[in-house]
């Protein structure tokens, strides 16, 4: 048995996991990736949009750091306009009872997910994806993208 001194925890998302979307827009945030919220989170997340029309959930301590980020990047037009998107984007999710989180509508019309979301996991955050946009981006293979792979494993 390990000694729980010498015990590494696991401190990023990963794996994937498909759950239905009620009418409101609750879902259910997938039990391997609330092991991997931080107490500190009070069970808080932001999520906001991401690239290729999906969305981006964040511990709320990892958005803070994502924000910090942003700023970063400068004042010029096209940073401004793509810190502003981001951000006005953003909505806070709280964990209920049942461990759901909600998604507004303008979240969901923007990355086409409808009854169902994929959750995967994506190191500090988490992508949701429409379950069938998944399926042909990123599940799907070409040779080309394996031979590619190759040099990155």
């Amino acid at each position: 048995m390990a000694d729980a001194k010498n015990t590494i925890k696991l401190e990023s998302f990963i794996g994937k996991a498909t759950v239905a979307i009620d009418a409101t827009g609750r879902t259910n945030f997938p039990k391997d990736f609330r092991k991997i919220l931080k107490d500190e989170a009070g069970g808080q997340v932001i999520v906001t949009i991401a690239e290729g029309k999906t969305l981006a959930l964040y511990p709320v301590y990892e958005w803070n750091n994502y924000i910090q980020y942003l700023e970063s990047l400068g004042r010029g037009t096209d940073v401004s306009k793509f810190r502003t998107r981001i951000t006005s984007m953003a909505k806070l999710s709280v964990l209920d009872g049942q461990n759901r989180i909600s998604l507004s509508a303008e979240l969901m019309a923007y990355a086409g997910i409808g009854g169902e979301v994929t959750f995967v996991g994506d190191g500090k955050r988490v992508r949701l994806w429409a379950p069938e946009k998944y399926s042909q981006q990123i599940e799907v293979i070409s040779p080309d993208e394996e031979k590619q792979f190759e040099n990155w494993f």
